[in-house]
This record gives C-alpha cells, sequence and structure tokens, in this order.
C-alpha cells in the first residue's frame, strides 16, 4: 500500500485484501473517509436504516459466506445502537468486525463530540476491543481484528476508528495484510489423553447422544462433526435456537435424552443444554463435554472435559474412531430423527389463521435453494414447529434471544444469496423493530418475502400474563391490529392483507413473479406456544 494513503483508505483497501466485497452499514460524520474511499478498493456499502440492522445483517451475510461480516457505524449513540446485533452474532457464534467511529485521539479527555467508553461498553459482546493508535496501525489493528474474530470459538471484534486517524495521511509504505491464521499451538499429552478417552466412550456407546454448539456446525468442525455423527449412526442436536434444545424441530428426540448412556456435549454448559442438569441428561449417562475458555462453569462435573477447539477436537475423535466398530444400537438411531412436521387444523380459529396454516403455505412454494429467517415469539414457534423438516437453511435470531431482526438478517441473507429466495416470518411485534428496512430492500432491489403473522399483540407475555395472573390480568401487551402491508408500501414495497388461507396460498404462489420486496399483514389467531400444547 503506497505511502500518502489517508486513514480511510487504508481501512477499504485492506479490507479489500482480506476478501470483504460488502460492508452494512449507518453513515454518519466520522466514517465518511471510509466512504469516500469504498468504491475505489471495490467495496459495496448497503446502506440500512438502523445501526443494529446492519449488525444484523452482516451476521447471517458472515452465516452465508463463511467469512466475517463487516457492520460499520458512526460514533457514540451510532455505535451504541448498533450492539443489539452484535450482541445477537455472539449468540450465534459468528465472525464479525464491528467498525465504528470514534472521537479524535487528540480531544479524548476533553468532552469531544460523541465521545463514549467504546471499549469498555463493547467488551461484554465482543471477543476483543482494538484502536489503532495512529494512521501507521490502521492495517495491522484491521487485519488483527479479522484473524480473532475467526479463530477459536468465532465472534464479534469491535475496531473503533478514531476521526483523525482517518483523515491522517500515513508517510510510510504499508505492507499487505497477512491472511493466514495460525493452526494453533499442538495438543499436549493430556490434551491428547482426554480426547482418547471421549473416543472410548463413544466407541462403547449403545445410546449415544451429540449435542453441539453452532461454530461446531461450520466450516472443518460442521465436516467433522457430521463425519463423526455418520459414523456413530446418529443425528447431532444444535443449540442454535431462544429455546435450545426445547426447540420444537427436537420436541421428539429430547424426549428420548434420559434414555441415553453417553453424552457428547459440544457446547457451552449454559441454559440451551438446560445447564448440564439430571433432568436434561441422566445422571447415569457417561458426560463428556468440549466446551471453550472463557464459556461458563459447568454446574455438574464431566466425566471427561475439553477445552480443544471444536474442529481440532472433532477431528481428532474422528481419527481415533477411524475404523473402529461402534456399537450404537439401530434402534436408538430411529429414535433421534426429526418427526415429520404436524400439518396444520382444518379449520382456523374464530380470530384467524392458524399459524400451522402459514407454515403448510410457505412449505407448498419453497424451492430448494430458498432460505427462511423465523424472528418472533408464539407465532413464529408454531411455524418452527410446521418447518421443522424442511431441509432449506433456516435462521433464528440466536441464543439471546432478541426479537426484531428477521427483516434485516433476510437482507443480507439475500445479499449473499446467489439465487432463491429469502422469505422471512415474523410477528408483529417483532415487526415494529425494523420494518423501515422494507425501503432498504426496495432500495436495493432486494425481493424479500415478508410473512407477519398478526394477532394484534405481544403474544408470549400476554399468555405468560393470563397463565400466571389470571385471565383477567392481562395488561399493557395488547397491540392494534396495525396495516404492516400499508406502511410497507410507504416503504417502496409491494405488500398485501391477509386474511384468509385462499388469499395466503394464491399470494405466495405469486410472490417469485414481483421483483418487489412483499409483504404479507397476515390475519393469525392468538394462540400460545405450542411447547404448551401436546401433539
Amino acid at each position: 500500500m503506497a505511502a500518502g494513503a489517508t486513514g480511510g483508505q487504508i481501512v477499504a483497501r485492506t479490507l479489500r485484501r482480506l476478501g470483504v466485497e460488502v460492508i452494512f452499514s449507518v453513515s454518519g460524520n466520522q466514517i465518511l473517509p471510509i466512504y469516500d474511499a469504498a468504491a475505489d478498493a471495490g467495496l459495496r456499502i448497503i446502506h440500512m436504516r438502523h445501526e443494529s440492522a446492519a449488525a444484523y445483517a452482516a451476521a447471517v451475510y458472515a452465516e452465508r459466506t463463511g467469512q466475517p461480516g463487516v457492520a460499520l457505524t458512526s460514533a457514540g449513540p451510532g455505535f451504541i445502537a448498533g450492539l443489539t446485533g452484535v450482541a445477537v452474532a455472539q449468540s450465534m457464534e459468528l465472525p464479525m468486525l464491528y467498525l465504528s467511529g470514534a472521537a479524535p485521539l487528540a480531544q479524548r479527555g476533553m468532552g469531544a463530540f460523541q465521545d463514549v467508553a467504546q471499549h469498555r461498553i463493547a467488551g461484554s459482546v465482543c471477543k476483543a476491543t482494538l484502536e489503532p493508535p495512529s494512521v501507521e496501525r490502521v492495517a495491522a489493528t484491521i487485519a488483527r481484528g479479522w484473524r480473532t474474530a475467526r479463530s477459536g470459538i468465532p465472534g464479534p471484534v469491535h475496531v473503533a476508528l478514531p476521526a483523525d486517524v482517518l483523515l491522517a495521511t500515513s508517510a510510510t509504505r504499508l505492507r499487505r495484510p497477512i491472511r493466514e491464521e495460525s493452526n494453533g499451538a499442538a495438543m499436549t499429552r493430556a490434551e491428547r489423553a482426554v480426547l482418547d478417552t471421549i473416543a472410548d466412550r463413544l466407541q462403547e456407546a449403545r445410546r449415544p447422544l451429540v449435542i453441539a454448539r453452532p461454530a461446531a456446525t461450520r466450516g472443518k468442525a460442521g465436516q467433522a462433526l457430521r463425519r463423526l455423527c455418520k459414523h456413530l449412526g446418529i443425528t447431532p442436536l444444535v443449540t442454535e435456537s431462544p429455546r435450545g434444545l426445547s426447540d420444537q424441530k427436537y420436541t421428539s428426540i429430547i424426549q428420548q435424552a434420559h434414555r441415553c448412556d453417553v453424552a457428547l456435549v459440544v457446547a457451552p454448559a449454559d441454559f440451551a443444554v438446560g445447564f448440564l442438569s439430571s433432568t436434561t441428561l441422566p445422571a447415569a449417562s457417561s458426560l463428556l463435554l468440549i466446551d471453550a475458555p472463557g464459556d461458563p462453569r459447568p454446574k455438574r462435573t464431566p466425566d471427561a472435559r475439553s477445552q480443544a477447539s471444536p474442529a481440532d477436537a472433532l477431528n481428532y475423535l474422528l481419527d481415533a474412531l477411524n475404523g473402529a466398530k461402534v456399537s450404537t444400537d439401530p434402534l436408538w438411531a430411529t429414535r433421534l430423527t426429526v418427526d415429520p412436521a404436524p400439518a396444520a387444523p382444518l379449520d382456523d380459529e374464530p380470530d384467524g389463521i392458524h399459524p400451522l396454516a402459514v407454515s403448510d403455505a410457505l412449505r407448498e412454494v419453497l424451492a430448494p435453494d430458498d432460505i427462511v429467517v423465523l424472528d418472533g415469539g408464539e407465532f413464529c414457534q408454531w411455524v418452527r414447529l410446521g418447518l421443522r423438516d424442511i431441509a432449506n437453511p433456516l435462521y433464528w435470531n440466536g441464543k439471546l434471544g432478541a426479537i426484531g431482526g428477521g427483516i434485516p438478517m433476510a437482507i443480507g441473507a439475500a445479499i449473499a444469496q446467489r439465487a432463491g429466495r429469502v422469505f422471512v416470518v415474523l410477528g408483529d411485534g417483532s415487526a415494529g423493530y425494523h420494518l423501515s428496512e422494507y425501503e432498504t430492500a426496495a432500495r436495493y432491489g432486494i425481493p424479500l418475502v415478508g410473512i407477519i403473522g398478526n394477532d394484534a399483540r405481544w403474544a408470549a407475555e400476554w399468555h405468560m400474563q393470563r397463565s400466571r395472573y389470571g385471565p383477567e390480568r392481562a395488561f399493557e401487551t395488547l397491540l392494534l391490529p396495525a396495516r404492516y402491508d400499508i406502511a410497507a408500501r410507504g416503504f417502496g414495497a409491494s405488500g398485501l392483507l391477509i386474511e384468509d388461507r385462499t388469499a395466503l396460498y394464491r399470494a405466495l404462489a405469486e410472490a417469485r413473479a414481483i421483483d418487489d420486496p412483499l409483504c404479507l399483514n397476515v390475519r393469525v389467531a392468538a394462540l400460545r406456544s405450542p411447547a404448551e400444547v401436546k401433539h
């Protein structure tokens, strides 16, 4: 990189040399030098309507591409506004560079404009928070953030970019940043011994159960996980849902968990796995834990525990079991399969379309390369149940349980997607957060299809209030039956109000012929989550 480049130019060129093609951003005065340099560097900026939406979009872009997503915001309030999406990326274990403008270094401690303690604030949801002390250190700082985001358990890394550093001109020629990642330290003899013990237990297991964190399902770790489970003759359970193992996909499987004799948990011992309690995994089973430094301390002592990276640990186990005959009971393997989704009742409820009818209609139109994004509570739990056996990629809002990111997540998926259509299913509570991102989708010609289940309430809380405090004590959890379809049209999308199944099936069948983003505002029945209903 030639001498005489500004900090903004160095940021843009460094990102491009790292392989970045797209940045999700909301503009601000401190980061305009990066905007000015982006086009010349070959970077595409997708300008969102909210900083958190930019982070949500970057997260799913990372999921689809396997490379860190990049979100860029201004300093102070812009930086703070993006943090919910960043925290969701952390819960999804997705690599992200969260770049933000920052107050000038020369004005630190002087009460500068939008000067907040970004490092301290970001530290709770990011793997690291970095800042170049000079324009000469910009490239190295960004390259370090890139490597850190991808290493170990992936996650977001914050890089603050001071306004005066972005405007400064480098006096020296900068080296091209190194993209190669370290293979990490070799395993110690003790680590290998633990993994040998785990391999022995798996080989002897008659009823093994494998539970995996999101990071263990991607890249080299994901390849090893699938091969290991195939060798064992079972399917892994993935803790990617806000409900953990209570995800509607695994309803019948988790009911069998009390019968497992060996449980391999490649995940933190958190709420998603019931804190490894005996009510989730039987006390008599052999508990084998592969977690990571910084994960919560297990409340139950495992029989064997390793903190090797998921890729290293799973590949080691594969090698250790290579050619070895396993003892898995064939009948057990059949019990660890996802049940077919239930069909919707023939008749709808008096107050609206049954949510399972929405999933039935969506199944009718899904093509193999389509993507589904779910965002919401009770309504989306029903849709998850109705789609639990589809082969299409399906993305949640992560273990954090934040709602509202569905539309920007769909935008991120669509930008990364080379073919197919993105369908985002969300409740009316979720829709209120980032409905304005329909304007973003319209501006960039993204023909996403949004299905808003409108039951005119914060349904999860409404049902909870009635259950806990009595049917007459549901306070402040009702909404108006808002016309989200009309609002979407105001943002440049197409929008339809759907009040019966026939109209729903027709609208979805015709959706592929529409080049605009589409909002289907569907009147649905206000049903409690299927987690509370027997099937």
